[in-house]
């Protein structure tokens, strides 16, 4: 199903944003909404909603709201049905009503419905991921697993990139990676977990003290780190490096004699696709075709790290070491060699 991106009236684009500065206030959270228009689906759903695509905690949402009706006992039941057919017609992703007014009658109804449902300035309620942030209890201690998360993974490789983090805060933190202060939070939650780093209390911030660096850091968390690519597309279309840094061969033959690949690799975050999947053609690239390239959707984004439209040598390390190519998987093992590591 083809999705575009629209205009709405200034009422819409009023409630999208005060649910957007309600859950970047409360939370640290940004919601990062769209207008779409789906085409496909029944006619009944989209004269009776307006519908936004997003994202929270890293998971993708859609938002829905009533055109032209407040909220009662038939409504909450029929949208039960709609959300139903919205998540068979646009993805197994959590829809969430967005509502402009919710009386405690209507919310004790959508909480008894488990219907998600967002009211600027009053509650969330998202049963999806577990989330009433009204009564938030303490944070929990994460699990470690064999991966670190993306979002750990990209201050790891940061501080073996040499770059100064000691002593930032979350806040400093998240503005320098692109991410969530809550994202950011969960990172610092696990790298304590895994006992990589501490966590300093200056007044009510936290801030970062890693315990390890260079090598010896590359040592205990060099089995953990995982390739950020999740998928690869051959697409058509122009992309700004500094969206899109070259990346896999096209990357390796800037750092090392690797020959330049006759199709171009480049990098975006996975949570870009959508969005420049609009100006991109995918799929209708063929080998006699010039202007492909191979697209990497990456679980973060490595714009965050490049430099000079390049992807940094130790993502690009992790996501190309493993090459069944041998000259490929050669390559990626010589960009460990300016570091000293083996």
């Amino acid at each position: 199903m083809r999705i575009v991106m629209l205009d709405i009236d200034r009422n819409r684009d009023t409630q999208a944003a005060d649910a957007e500065a309600y859950v970047r206030a409360a939370f640290g959270e940004r919601l990062d909404l769209d207008p779409i228009a789906p085409s496909g689906l029944p006619n009944f759903l989209t004269d009776r909603y307006q519908l936004w695509q997003g994202t929270l905690l890293d998971r993708p949402l859609l938002l829905a709201a009533w055109k032209d009706q407040r909220p009662g006992i038939g409504y909450t039941a029929d949208f039960v049905k709609h959300s139903e057919i919205l998540r068979r017609k646009l993805g197994n992703q959590p829809v969430i009503l967005l509502l402009d007014h919710a009386p405690a009658a209507v919310r004790r109804q959508l909480v008894e419905r488990r219907i998600g449902f967002l009211s600027p300035g009053s509650q969330i309620y998202i049963p999806e991921v577990l989330l009433d942030w009204r009564e938030r209890g303490a944070r929990a201690i994460p699990e470690t697993g064999d991966k670190v998360a993306p979002t750990a993974q990209l201050v790891l490789l940061a501080a073996l990139l040499g770059e100064a983090l000691e002593d930032a805060n979350l806040t400093e933190l998240a503005e320098r990676f692109q991410v969530a202060i809550m994202s950011m939070t969960r990172a610092l939650d696990e790298l304590e977990t895994l006992q990589i780093a501490e966590a300093r209390h200056v007044g009510r911030q936290r801030h970062l003290l890693l315990l390890h660096k260079g090598a010896d850091l590359w040592d205990r968390v060099k089995d953990r780190l995982q390739s950020p690519v999740r998928k690869v597309r051959t697409v058509r279309g122009l992309l700004d490096e500094q969206i899109a840094p070259r990346s896999g061969e096209s990357a390796l033959a800037h750092y090392t004699m690797l020959a330049t690949p006759r199709i171009a690799c480049r990098a975006i975050a996975a949570v870009r696709w959508k969005t420049l999947s609009l100006a991109l053609d995918e799929g209708a690239a063929t080998r006699f075709d010039e202007a492909r390239i191979e697209l990497e959707t990456w679980s973060y984004d490595p714009a965050v790290l490049a430099r000079e439209g390049v992807v940094d040598p130790l993502s690009l390390h992790l996501s190309t070491r493993h090459a069944r190519d041998e000259r490929v998987a050669q390559a990626a093992e010589q960009l460990l060699e300016p570091f000293g590591w083996s």
